[in-house]
């Protein structure tokens, strides 16, 4: 597990929300600790617009720990690239299995 939180640490970026740029130039991609990937409108509407889900897993094991962004003591996600996302992902369905 820890190197899918190193990975994590590396890639998270929340200087990816470009607030300058049109909310619909600039989609954001959260990957939550239960593998769930999501998009939404970036720029200025951050946040306040609707969240979509890209695609989901069934993960057994709690990744909760290992994630940036804390939403309350069973949710977090970290802001990455969508391609980071699926590697993130990848890894954690690989450690899930053992």
């Amino acid at each position: 597990m820890d190197s899918i939180k190193s990975f994590i640490e590396q890639v998270h970026n929340p200087n990816l929300v470009q607030p300058e740029e049109s909310p619909n130039g600039n989609i954001i991609y959260h990957l939550y600790c239960d593998g769930t990937i999501t998009f939404q409108k970036g720029g200025w509407a951050y946040l306040d617009r609707s969240e979509f889900t890209d695609s989901r897993v069934i993960l057994k094991k709690n990744f909760n720990d290992i994630f940036p962004i804390k939403r309350d003591d069973t949710s977090s996600y970290a802001i990455v690239t969508e391609k980071d996302a699926k590697t993130i992902r990848n890894m954690m369905v690989e450690f899930d299995k053992k």
